[in-house]
């Protein structure tokens, strides 16, 4: 009998190993589930990694201003998720990606469930809450048990937990041949790639706040001149256009449902 249930990559730097240890604690509440380590790239320690040719520093310049380059942790962080992405289109099957500073929520067994069927209807599903209340407005599209799915409009914040499909990791390579912005930034410009940025309600997974994660971090910060605040400025009006003019195509085509 084929294994529908959809297998877990938690990124993890292989240091790590109390976080690798409080993940494995969580996952054994979930049985016999399915799940691997996955060895997160280490940007600082491995600055010469093939796939950081893909990041522009002279577009992110363009776009962010002098100043603001991509740290090395934040490559680290997008080349493990692209190497996971690779994997999924490689494999032909679904994954859901943990990092692993995540806490799994006492609905999260329930999820798993239900993921197969979501899979077959949205191709990118974060599982984590945004966190950033006031400014995430969605309309929701969709349910699945006790589940309701949300088209977000605007993004997402953070990569801690995601289920993702082929589909949706083929597309977001084809997007991801230069990188100009950290990813869980890229993977909320749906606008552009085509993948849907679909969030779950109630969230099953929360980020752990009191744990500084190793692979990411925030973006270098430089006095901005007044050339770089305009250019700023317009690269974010016209982000915005082509988010609005997305959403309203898509609010064409998707009924809103009620909750």
């Amino acid at each position: 009998m084929t294994d529908a249930r959809i297998p877990i990559h938690i990124v993890n730097l292989p240091s790590r190993t109390d976080r690798r240890a409080r993940l494995a604690a969580q996952m054994a509440l979930m049985g016999d589930y399915p799940y691997s380590f996955f060895s997160a790239v280490h940007g600082a320690r491995q600055p010469d990694h093939p796939l950081f040719r893909h990041y522009d520093p002279a577009a992110r310049e363009r776009v962010k201003g002098h100043g603001s380059p991509l740290k090395p942790s934040q490559l680290g962080c997008f080349a493990s998720h692209y190497l996971l992405w690779q994997e999924c289109v490689e494999s032909g099957a679904p994954l859901i990606v943990i990092e692993d500073d995540a806490i799994l929520g006492p609905n999260f067994a329930k999820f798993l469930e239900h993921a197969p069927a979501i899979a077959r209807r949205w191709p990118l599903v974060w599982l984590h809450g945004n966190d950033k209340p006031g400014r995430d407005p969605s309309i929701a599209v969709d349910r699945e048990g006790a589940f309701v799915l949300h088209k977000k409009l605007k993004g997402h914040f953070r990569t801690v937990a995601y289920l993702i499909t082929p589909a949706g990791a083929q597309a977001l390579l084809r997007h991801c041949e230069t990188w100009i912005y950290p990813v869980d930034d890229t993977m909320i410009r749906f606008y552009e790639h085509g993948v849907e940025s679909i969030a779950l309600r109630p969230a099953c997974v929360t980020h752990d706040d009191a744990s500084e994660s190793d692979i990411r971090g925030p973006a270098s910060r430089a006095r901005r001149g007044l050339g770089d605040t305009l250019r700023r400025e317009a690269f974010r009006l016209r982000d915005n256009l082509r988010k609005t003019l997305h959403n309203t195509v898509f609010r064409l085509h998707h009924r809103r449902l009620r909750t």
